[in-house]
Protein backbone atom coordinates (compact mmCIF):
# COMPACT_ATOMS: atom_id res chain seq x y z
CA UNK A 1 0.00 0.00 0.00
CA UNK A 2 3.02 2.36 1.02
CA UNK A 3 4.92 1.49 -1.90
CA UNK A 4 1.60 2.67 -4.00
CA UNK A 5 1.05 5.58 -2.56
CA UNK A 6 4.67 6.50 -3.23
CA UNK A 7 4.68 5.38 -6.70
CA UNK A 8 1.51 7.97 -6.79
CA UNK A 9 3.29 10.77 -5.54
CA UNK A 10 6.21 10.55 -7.62
CA UNK A 11 3.85 10.59 -10.56
CA UNK A 12 2.45 13.82 -9.16
CA UNK A 13 5.85 15.07 -9.35
CA UNK A 14 7.00 13.67 -12.46
CA UNK A 15 3.60 15.91 -13.90
CA UNK A 16 4.38 19.24 -11.87
CA UNK A 17 7.75 19.25 -13.32
CA UNK A 18 6.60 18.61 -16.95
CA UNK A 19 3.95 21.41 -16.55
CA UNK A 20 6.36 23.07 -14.93
CA UNK A 21 8.82 22.68 -17.92
CA UNK A 22 6.28 23.58 -20.66
CA UNK A 23 5.59 26.92 -19.18
CA UNK A 24 9.12 27.73 -19.29
CA UNK A 25 9.19 26.46 -22.74
CA UNK A 26 6.31 28.72 -23.77
CA UNK A 27 7.35 31.66 -21.56
CA UNK A 28 10.61 31.63 -23.61
CA UNK A 29 8.66 31.48 -27.15
CA UNK A 30 6.63 34.19 -25.87
CA UNK A 31 10.17 35.89 -25.55
CA UNK A 32 11.47 35.06 -28.77
CA UNK A 33 7.91 36.00 -30.93
CA UNK A 34 8.51 39.62 -29.35
CA UNK A 35 12.12 40.24 -29.57
CA UNK A 36 11.56 39.15 -33.12
CA UNK A 37 8.97 41.19 -33.78
CA UNK A 38 11.01 44.28 -31.87
CA UNK A 39 13.59 44.06 -34.32
CA UNK A 40 11.74 43.58 -37.34
CA UNK A 41 9.91 47.11 -36.14
CA UNK A 42 12.97 48.58 -35.59
CA UNK A 43 15.12 47.14 -38.95
CA UNK A 44 12.34 47.70 -41.39
CA UNK A 45 11.01 51.17 -41.98
CA UNK A 46 7.51 51.79 -42.62
CA UNK A 47 7.69 52.60 -46.32
CA UNK A 48 6.03 51.60 -50.24
CA UNK A 49 8.58 50.04 -52.39
CA UNK A 50 8.08 50.11 -56.29
CA UNK A 51 10.51 47.37 -57.22
CA UNK A 52 12.11 47.42 -60.75
CA UNK A 53 11.39 43.99 -62.40
CA UNK A 54 12.21 44.44 -66.00
CA UNK A 55 12.98 47.01 -68.23
CA UNK A 56 14.64 50.22 -68.18
CA UNK A 57 12.46 51.08 -65.65
CA UNK A 58 12.44 54.82 -64.32
CA UNK A 59 14.71 57.13 -64.09
CA UNK A 60 15.93 59.77 -61.42
CA UNK A 61 14.38 62.77 -63.69
CA UNK A 62 11.32 61.03 -63.19
CA UNK A 63 11.53 60.64 -59.30
CA UNK A 64 12.16 64.35 -59.64
CA UNK A 65 9.13 65.15 -61.45
CA UNK A 66 7.35 62.99 -58.65
CA UNK A 67 8.77 64.75 -56.32
CA UNK A 68 8.34 68.29 -57.49
CA UNK A 69 4.78 67.47 -58.86
CA UNK A 70 3.35 65.73 -55.27
CA UNK A 71 5.58 68.18 -52.96
CA UNK A 72 3.81 67.19 -49.67
CA UNK A 73 4.81 62.76 -49.90
CA UNK A 74 8.45 62.06 -49.02
CA UNK A 75 10.07 60.10 -52.23
CA UNK A 76 13.24 58.76 -52.80
CA UNK A 77 14.80 56.21 -54.70
CA UNK A 78 18.23 54.09 -55.54
CA UNK A 79 20.01 52.06 -58.26
CA UNK A 80 22.94 49.53 -57.14
CA UNK A 81 26.08 49.42 -59.13
CA UNK A 82 29.06 47.32 -58.31
CA UNK A 83 32.11 49.13 -57.82
CA UNK A 84 36.04 48.85 -56.30
CA UNK A 85 36.88 51.05 -54.25
CA UNK A 86 40.33 52.17 -52.85
CA UNK A 87 41.97 54.30 -50.53
CA UNK A 88 43.19 57.92 -51.42
CA UNK A 89 46.10 55.46 -51.41
CA UNK A 90 45.17 53.21 -53.98
CA UNK A 91 44.59 50.63 -51.11
CA UNK A 92 41.84 47.97 -51.78
CA UNK A 93 39.84 46.99 -48.77
CA UNK A 94 40.50 43.35 -47.26
CA UNK A 95 39.68 40.63 -49.71
CA UNK A 96 36.55 39.35 -48.68
CA UNK A 97 34.68 42.87 -49.09
CA UNK A 98 32.94 43.63 -51.77
CA UNK A 99 30.81 46.98 -52.64
CA UNK A 100 28.16 48.21 -54.43
CA UNK A 101 27.84 52.12 -55.20
CA UNK A 102 24.05 53.20 -54.40
CA UNK A 103 22.92 56.38 -56.27
CA UNK A 104 20.66 58.14 -54.76
CA UNK A 105 19.27 61.29 -53.34
CA UNK A 106 18.93 63.27 -49.72
CA UNK A 107 15.37 61.90 -48.89
CA UNK A 108 17.27 58.27 -48.63
CA UNK A 109 18.31 58.68 -45.24
CA UNK A 110 15.23 60.15 -43.98
CA UNK A 111 12.98 57.17 -45.19
CA UNK A 112 15.46 54.67 -44.23
CA UNK A 113 16.61 53.85 -40.88
CA UNK A 114 20.53 54.39 -40.32
CA UNK A 115 22.18 55.11 -37.27
CA UNK A 116 25.55 57.65 -37.97
CA UNK A 117 28.32 57.62 -35.87
CA UNK A 118 30.73 60.28 -37.80
CA UNK A 119 29.56 63.02 -40.16
CA UNK A 120 25.96 63.50 -41.61
CA UNK A 121 24.07 61.84 -44.67
CA UNK A 122 23.80 63.72 -48.15
CA UNK A 123 22.34 66.26 -48.10
CA UNK A 124 20.04 68.49 -50.93
CA UNK A 125 22.70 70.85 -51.85
CA UNK A 126 25.34 68.20 -52.78
CA UNK A 127 22.41 66.57 -55.02
CA UNK A 128 21.67 69.16 -57.16
CA UNK A 129 25.45 70.49 -57.30
CA UNK A 130 26.72 66.83 -58.44
CA UNK A 131 29.35 66.94 -55.41
CA UNK A 132 31.07 64.03 -55.21
CA UNK A 133 30.67 62.66 -51.82
CA UNK A 134 30.13 59.67 -50.06
CA UNK A 135 28.77 57.75 -47.19
CA UNK A 136 30.34 54.76 -46.07
CA UNK A 137 29.65 51.60 -43.30
CA UNK A 138 31.95 51.65 -40.13
CA UNK A 139 33.50 48.20 -41.70
CA UNK A 140 34.69 49.76 -44.52
CA UNK A 141 36.34 52.69 -42.86
CA UNK A 142 37.92 50.46 -40.73
CA UNK A 143 39.27 48.12 -43.67
CA UNK A 144 40.45 51.08 -45.83
CA UNK A 145 41.65 53.68 -42.83
CA UNK A 146 41.32 51.24 -39.77
CA UNK A 147 39.51 54.00 -38.36
CA UNK A 148 35.80 55.28 -38.28
CA UNK A 149 37.15 59.34 -37.87
CA UNK A 150 37.59 59.59 -41.07
CA UNK A 151 34.90 62.50 -42.32
CA UNK A 152 36.84 64.82 -45.32
CA UNK A 153 38.85 61.78 -45.96
CA UNK A 154 38.80 60.82 -49.83
CA UNK A 155 38.10 57.71 -51.41
CA UNK A 156 38.07 55.93 -55.04
CA UNK A 157 35.47 54.83 -57.15
CA UNK A 158 36.17 54.03 -60.86
CA UNK A 159 39.02 55.93 -60.41
CA UNK A 160 37.31 59.68 -59.22
CA UNK A 161 37.58 60.81 -55.84
CA UNK A 162 34.98 61.06 -53.49
CA UNK A 163 34.80 63.08 -50.18
CA UNK A 164 33.91 60.62 -47.07
CA UNK A 165 30.81 63.07 -45.61
CA UNK A 166 29.64 60.30 -43.27
CA UNK A 167 30.13 56.92 -41.62
CA UNK A 168 26.95 54.80 -40.31
CA UNK A 169 27.07 52.22 -38.58
CA UNK A 170 26.59 48.28 -39.58
CA UNK A 171 23.81 46.18 -38.04
CA UNK A 172 25.46 42.79 -37.44
CA UNK A 173 23.00 40.77 -35.75
CA UNK A 174 22.51 37.12 -37.07
CA UNK A 175 19.21 37.61 -38.98
CA UNK A 176 20.26 40.99 -40.10
CA UNK A 177 23.67 39.55 -41.63
CA UNK A 178 21.09 36.38 -43.09
CA UNK A 179 19.45 39.08 -44.64
CA UNK A 180 22.62 40.87 -46.47
CA UNK A 181 23.77 40.52 -49.93
CA UNK A 182 27.70 40.63 -48.71
CA UNK A 183 28.25 44.59 -50.35
CA UNK A 184 29.16 46.92 -48.42
CA UNK A 185 27.01 49.88 -49.72
CA UNK A 186 28.67 53.29 -50.72
CA UNK A 187 26.15 55.82 -51.13
CA UNK A 188 26.49 59.06 -53.16
CA UNK A 189 24.61 61.46 -54.88
CA UNK A 190 23.35 59.92 -58.08
CA UNK A 191 24.02 63.45 -60.10
CA UNK A 192 27.69 62.84 -58.99
CA UNK A 193 28.28 59.73 -61.03
CA UNK A 194 29.94 59.01 -64.23
CA UNK A 195 29.31 56.44 -66.50
CA UNK A 196 32.35 55.22 -67.80
CA UNK A 197 30.23 53.10 -70.70
CA UNK A 198 27.97 56.01 -72.87
CA UNK A 199 24.98 53.23 -73.55
CA UNK A 200 24.18 52.77 -69.51
CA UNK A 201 20.91 54.47 -69.44
CA UNK A 202 20.67 54.63 -64.94
CA UNK A 203 17.48 53.22 -64.02
CA UNK A 204 15.91 53.10 -60.10
CA UNK A 205 16.42 49.90 -58.48
CA UNK A 206 13.76 51.06 -55.75
CA UNK A 207 11.49 53.77 -55.98
CA UNK A 208 10.29 54.83 -52.20
CA UNK A 209 7.75 56.78 -50.40
CA UNK A 210 5.93 56.76 -47.30
CA UNK A 211 1.92 56.70 -46.33
CA UNK A 212 1.52 60.25 -44.37
CA UNK A 213 -1.32 61.94 -43.31
CA UNK A 214 -4.37 61.91 -46.10
CA UNK A 215 -2.13 60.61 -48.74
CA UNK A 216 -2.54 56.76 -47.74
CA UNK A 217 -0.64 53.87 -50.45
CA UNK A 218 -3.90 53.91 -52.66
CA UNK A 219 -3.80 57.64 -53.07
CA UNK A 220 -0.15 56.98 -53.44
CA UNK A 221 -0.14 54.77 -56.38
CA UNK A 222 -2.50 56.74 -58.24
CA UNK A 223 -0.57 59.62 -58.14
CA UNK A 224 2.78 57.75 -59.12
CA UNK A 225 0.94 55.92 -61.99
CA UNK A 226 -0.90 59.22 -63.19
CA UNK A 227 2.54 60.46 -63.22
CA UNK A 228 4.73 57.84 -64.42
CA UNK A 229 2.06 56.29 -66.40
CA UNK A 230 3.79 53.01 -68.06
CA UNK A 231 6.85 52.90 -66.65
CA UNK A 232 5.31 52.14 -63.24
CA UNK A 233 4.18 48.70 -64.82
CA UNK A 234 7.83 47.56 -64.81
CA UNK A 235 7.89 47.78 -60.75
CA UNK A 236 6.41 45.70 -58.37
CA UNK A 237 4.79 47.13 -55.30
CA UNK A 238 5.69 46.49 -51.45
CA UNK A 239 4.34 47.79 -48.61
CA UNK A 240 6.11 46.71 -45.87
CA UNK A 241 3.52 48.79 -42.73
CA UNK A 242 0.72 45.86 -44.41
CA UNK A 243 3.21 43.31 -44.40
CA UNK A 244 4.96 43.97 -40.85
CA UNK A 245 1.07 43.90 -39.65
CA UNK A 246 0.88 40.81 -41.31
CA UNK A 247 3.89 39.61 -39.31
CA UNK A 248 3.02 40.73 -35.91
CA UNK A 249 -0.25 39.23 -36.05
CA UNK A 250 1.01 35.80 -35.50
CA UNK A 251 1.27 36.54 -31.63
CA UNK A 252 -1.36 38.08 -31.51
CA UNK A 253 -2.99 34.84 -32.53
CA UNK A 254 -1.47 33.13 -30.13
CA UNK A 255 -2.65 35.87 -27.43
CA UNK A 256 -6.18 35.11 -28.58
CA UNK A 257 -6.24 31.43 -28.25
CA UNK A 258 -5.00 31.78 -25.22
CA UNK A 259 -7.53 34.47 -24.39
CA UNK A 260 -10.25 32.73 -25.56
CA UNK A 261 -9.38 29.53 -23.68
CA UNK A 262 -9.33 31.52 -20.41
CA UNK A 263 -12.90 33.35 -21.34
CA UNK A 264 -14.05 29.93 -21.59
CA UNK A 265 -12.73 29.15 -17.98
CA UNK A 266 -14.11 32.55 -16.81
CA UNK A 267 -17.83 31.72 -18.33
CA UNK A 268 -17.71 28.23 -16.49
CA UNK A 269 -16.74 29.62 -12.82
CA UNK A 270 -19.88 32.88 -14.08
CA UNK A 271 -22.38 29.69 -14.47
CA UNK A 272 -20.77 27.92 -11.40
CA UNK A 273 -21.50 30.58 -9.45
CA UNK A 274 -25.11 31.71 -10.89
CA UNK A 275 -26.43 28.00 -10.29
CA UNK A 276 -24.66 28.46 -6.93
CA UNK A 277 -26.80 31.69 -6.25
CA UNK A 278 -30.09 30.10 -7.97
CA UNK A 279 -29.37 27.10 -5.85
CA UNK A 280 -29.00 28.82 -2.35
CA UNK A 281 -32.10 31.10 -3.06
CA UNK A 282 -34.42 28.06 -3.89
CA UNK A 283 -32.89 25.88 -1.21
CA UNK A 284 -34.20 28.65 1.04
CA UNK A 285 -36.99 30.22 -0.40
CA UNK A 286 -38.65 26.57 0.74
CA UNK A 287 -38.70 27.87 4.02
CA UNK A 288 -38.70 31.22 4.29
CA UNK A 289 -39.66 34.96 2.41
CA UNK A 290 -37.72 36.60 -0.14
CA UNK A 291 -36.91 39.57 2.17
CA UNK A 292 -35.95 37.32 5.02
CA UNK A 293 -33.72 35.32 2.83
CA UNK A 294 -31.75 38.31 1.80
CA UNK A 295 -31.65 39.44 5.09
CA UNK A 296 -29.96 36.03 6.62
CA UNK A 297 -28.23 35.39 4.23
CA UNK A 298 -26.81 39.00 2.83
CA UNK A 299 -23.36 37.90 2.86
CA UNK A 300 -23.15 34.87 1.35
CA UNK A 301 -25.56 36.75 -1.44
CA UNK A 302 -23.44 39.70 -1.58
CA UNK A 303 -20.41 36.69 -1.81
CA UNK A 304 -21.33 35.14 -4.87
CA UNK A 305 -22.88 38.27 -6.74
CA UNK A 306 -18.83 39.95 -6.48
CA UNK A 307 -17.36 36.43 -8.07
CA UNK A 308 -20.27 36.79 -10.69
CA UNK A 309 -19.20 40.59 -11.27
CA UNK A 310 -15.19 39.72 -11.30
CA UNK A 311 -15.51 37.09 -13.76
CA UNK A 312 -18.08 39.52 -15.95
CA UNK A 313 -15.14 42.37 -15.57
CA UNK A 314 -12.08 40.15 -16.34
CA UNK A 315 -13.97 38.76 -19.53
CA UNK A 316 -14.48 42.16 -20.87
CA UNK A 317 -11.22 43.12 -20.68
CA UNK A 318 -9.56 40.04 -21.57
CA UNK A 319 -11.72 40.10 -24.76
CA UNK A 320 -10.57 43.73 -25.20
CA UNK A 321 -7.02 42.80 -24.65
CA UNK A 322 -6.55 39.88 -27.07
CA UNK A 323 -8.55 41.63 -30.03
CA UNK A 324 -7.51 42.06 -32.71
CA UNK A 325 -7.78 43.62 -36.62
CA UNK A 326 -6.98 40.85 -38.97
CA UNK A 327 -4.61 42.14 -42.00
CA UNK A 328 -4.69 41.01 -45.06
CA UNK A 329 -2.89 42.23 -48.13
CA UNK A 330 -5.08 44.11 -50.70
CA UNK A 331 -3.97 41.73 -53.46
CA UNK A 332 -5.66 39.03 -51.82
CA UNK A 333 -9.07 40.44 -51.22
CA UNK A 334 -11.45 40.73 -54.42
CA UNK A 335 -13.17 44.20 -55.28
CA UNK A 336 -16.64 42.96 -55.54
CA UNK A 337 -17.23 39.54 -53.79
CA UNK A 338 -15.83 37.92 -51.19
CA UNK A 339 -16.52 34.59 -51.80
CA UNK A 340 -15.68 34.30 -55.15
CA UNK A 341 -13.72 31.14 -54.78
CA UNK A 342 -11.90 31.77 -58.55
CA UNK A 343 -10.55 35.10 -57.79
CA UNK A 344 -9.00 33.72 -54.84
CA UNK A 345 -7.46 30.33 -56.55
CA UNK A 346 -6.10 33.03 -59.87
CA UNK A 347 -4.23 35.52 -57.50
CA UNK A 348 -2.49 32.13 -55.33
CA UNK A 349 -1.56 30.88 -59.00
CA UNK A 350 0.11 34.57 -60.25
CA UNK A 351 1.84 34.89 -56.83
CA UNK A 352 3.43 31.63 -57.42
CA UNK A 353 4.19 31.91 -60.82
CA UNK A 354 5.50 35.41 -60.22
CA UNK A 355 8.16 33.94 -57.76
CA UNK A 356 9.01 30.77 -59.64
CA UNK A 357 9.63 33.27 -62.46
CA UNK A 358 11.98 35.22 -60.08
CA UNK A 359 9.71 38.24 -60.89
CA UNK A 360 9.11 39.32 -57.57
CA UNK A 361 11.24 42.72 -58.15
CA UNK A 362 14.21 43.70 -57.08
CA UNK A 363 15.48 42.25 -53.92
CA UNK A 364 17.02 43.87 -51.07
CA UNK A 365 17.87 43.23 -47.65
CA UNK A 366 14.35 44.46 -46.25
CA UNK A 367 12.27 42.20 -47.59
CA UNK A 368 14.51 39.17 -47.21
CA UNK A 369 15.00 40.35 -43.18
CA UNK A 370 10.87 40.68 -43.14
CA UNK A 371 10.51 37.11 -45.05
CA UNK A 372 12.96 35.58 -42.65
CA UNK A 373 11.50 36.51 -39.58
CA UNK A 374 8.06 36.01 -41.13
CA UNK A 375 9.07 32.22 -40.99
CA UNK A 376 10.57 32.50 -37.29
CA UNK A 377 7.15 33.36 -36.62
CA UNK A 378 5.13 31.31 -37.92
CA UNK A 379 7.40 28.28 -36.74
CA UNK A 380 7.22 29.96 -33.64
CA UNK A 381 3.12 30.45 -33.95
CA UNK A 382 3.05 26.24 -34.61
CA UNK A 383 5.08 25.80 -31.16
CA UNK A 384 3.73 28.04 -29.15
CA UNK A 385 -0.07 25.96 -29.76
CA UNK A 386 1.79 23.18 -29.47
CA UNK A 387 3.50 24.22 -25.88
CA UNK A 388 0.03 25.92 -25.05
CA UNK A 389 -2.21 22.32 -25.48
CA UNK A 390 0.73 20.34 -23.59
CA UNK A 391 0.24 22.58 -20.60
CA UNK A 392 -3.46 22.21 -20.72
CA UNK A 393 -3.09 18.15 -20.91
CA UNK A 394 -0.29 18.44 -18.10
CA UNK A 395 -2.71 20.52 -15.68
CA UNK A 396 -6.16 18.47 -16.35
CA UNK A 397 -3.49 15.01 -15.71
CA UNK A 398 -2.28 17.01 -12.64
CA UNK A 399 -5.41 17.52 -11.57
CA UNK A 400 -7.46 14.21 -11.93
CA UNK A 401 -4.58 12.31 -9.60
CA UNK A 402 -4.52 15.03 -6.91
CA UNK A 403 -8.66 14.00 -7.06
CA UNK A 404 -7.66 10.47 -6.79
CA UNK A 405 -5.24 10.98 -3.99
CA UNK A 406 -8.24 12.80 -2.32
CA UNK A 407 -9.71 9.53 -2.40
Amino acid sequence: MKSNRGEFVNIIKIIKLRFIISLLVLTSLIGISIYFNSALNENVPNVIEYKKVIGDGIGFEDLNKVKETYNDIIFTGYSEIPAIVKNKYDILPNEHIKSKVVLTDDNHFTLYPYRFIEGGKIDYLSVMNGNKIAVISDVLANSLYKSTKIVGSTIKLNNEEYKICGVYKEKKTFNYSLSEDGYEKIYIPYSSYTTTDKSEKLSLDVLTTKEMGQNTFKKINNYVTKTLGSKISSYNTTNYTILKKITFQYIHVFYFIVGIYIIGILLKLTIKHFKNLIGLLKEELNTNYFAKVLKENKKKILTIFIKIFLCLVSIFILFNLIKFNIVIEDKYLPTDNIFDITFYKDTIVEVRQLSNANESGFSNIYNKYLSNISIIEKFNLLLEIIVFFIIINEKLLLLICIKNKQY
